[in-house]
């Protein structure tokens, strides 16, 4: 038994954990586990304090030999001086968490990778879970920092979701390539709450706004930033050259004597829709 609950420990490679046995039962396999230490911790400020009862508990972690792995432990309340009556810390999952940092962090990446119906195949969870626990994830990793600071050139656009009735306005950081802010919309007023966000001093700093010549964008960004340099990025711009182009070409196409008619179109009979820019 002492073998395989070290090969366990070795496949969950779960850090400051040590397993204590393995059952399996219908569902798959269970490993009870502890910490590597001794003295409970407060899971808010992770301060050492005595511990008055335990509950036991279960978290999902990742499947193991395509069979449904789960950590199970009797978490203690303890009584910390500070922050009152918590729940101990564990090195495996986060504070009120029933899944392991890994298991959220292999959600979260397979999120990024995939709509949210394959991962919820994949991890055997539903979808509202996966938004929990993208949201959780998120917020651990910025770690209270500000993504709004210290924004020099960053751009706007929209993508839509739902066949194209609904919107999200995202901005980014074209210096760190990371998203800083997104809504739902795509109007001026939904880009209000971002300038009002940044504040005074901080939109002083904007140097330019790159965004895909939208009306309403150019309206909330001159109001709110008109010291910063509209750039209407290069895609839209070449879509409508290349667009009038087509146009006038179409139109001479319809004008032109037969025999002239040819030289006009591409090979293959349809207008070129090729401009360089």
């Amino acid at each position: 038994m002492r073998d395989t609950t070290l090969l366990l420990q070795t496949i969950i490679a779960l850090q400051d954990t040590i397993v204590t046995a393995v059952k399996f039962d219908e569902q798959g396999v269970i490993a009870d586990v502890r910490p590597s230490w001794r003295v409970p911790r407060c899971g808010d400020c992770q301060r050492k304090c005595p511990a008055y009862d335990a509950r036991q508990r279960s978290w999902r972690h990742l499947d193991l030999g395509g069979m449904v792995c789960r950590i199970r432990y009797s978490i203690r309340r303890v009584s910390c001086p500070k922050c009152g009556v918590k729940v101990e810390a564990v090195p495996w999952a986060a504070s009120g968490s029933r899944f392991t940092w890994p298991f959220e962090l292999h959600t979260t990446y397979l999120a990024q990778q995939n709509d949210k119906t394959t991962v919820t195949k994949v991890m055997r969870i539903g979808w509202v879970t996966v938004g929990k626990i993208i949201q959780h994830v998120v917020a651990e990793q910025l770690g209270g920092v500000d993504r709004l600071d210290n924004l020099r050139l960053i751009g706007i656009d929209e993508i839509s979701y739902r066949r194209r009735h609904e919107y999200i306005t995202v901005v980014v950081d074209h210096e760190r390539g990371v998203v800083v802010w997104a809504a739902k919309g795509k109007s001026a007023d939904t880009l209000k709450p971002f300038f009002e966000a940044l504040g005074p001093e901080r939109l002083a700093k904007l140097e330019s706004v790159t965004i895909d010549m939208s009306a309403a964008y150019i309206k909330a960004v001159t109001e709110a930033a008109p010291d910063a340099t509209i750039i209407f990025d290069r895609f839209h711009v070449q879509k409508l050259a290349n667009e009038a182009v087509d146009a006038v070409r179409r139109d001479e196409v319809r004008e032109a004597e037969p025999e002239d008619k040819k030289a006009l179109k591409t090979p293959g009979g349809r207008c070129s829709r090729t401009l360089g820019i």
